[in-house]
């Protein structure tokens, strides 16, 4: 059988800002993009700092996972790319309002910068379709 992969894109999320897509499906494996906290009105980094860019990060995620026809339920895998290593404990928190046991496994890695100017956040998941 010939390797495929299907582009999903999510309409409420933010449109992408580089040639890449919101996720992409191979198998019943869903590949998310790293997802910032964008403002999918503006595509622009909510205010406010880490706490509302974590949110809105995840809330992103959401979208694409919906429009994928998964949920967060689903998710397997996160990587977290976070300017300060100091913000990894309200990050985990936070993601802790959305997911329960048996967490996803998780990478967090301090990053020297991201795509979008003031973004200090951004988480990229693995989910089952």
């Amino acid at each position: 059988m010939p390797y495929q992969r299907d582009a999903i894109h999510a309409p409420s999320a933010p449109k992408p800002n580089g040639n890449y897509s919101h996720v992409v499906r191979q198998g019943s494996t869903l590949h998310v993009a790293g997802w910032m906290g964008d403002d999918p009105l503006t595509s622009l980094i909510v205010p406010g700092g880490i706490t509302p860019q974590t949110h809105q990060a995840i809330a992103n995620i959401s979208a694409c996972l919906s429009a994928a026809g998964s949920s967060l339920s689903k998710v397997v895998r996160r990587r977290i790319y976070i300017m300060d290593m100091k913000d990894f404990r309200e990050v985990d928190r936070i993601w802790a309002e959305y997911f329960e046991e048996p967490f996803p496994v998780s990478t967090c890695v301090q990053v020297a910068g991201l795509a979008k100017e003031g973004a200090l956040v951004e988480l990229e998941v693995v989910a089952e379709a």
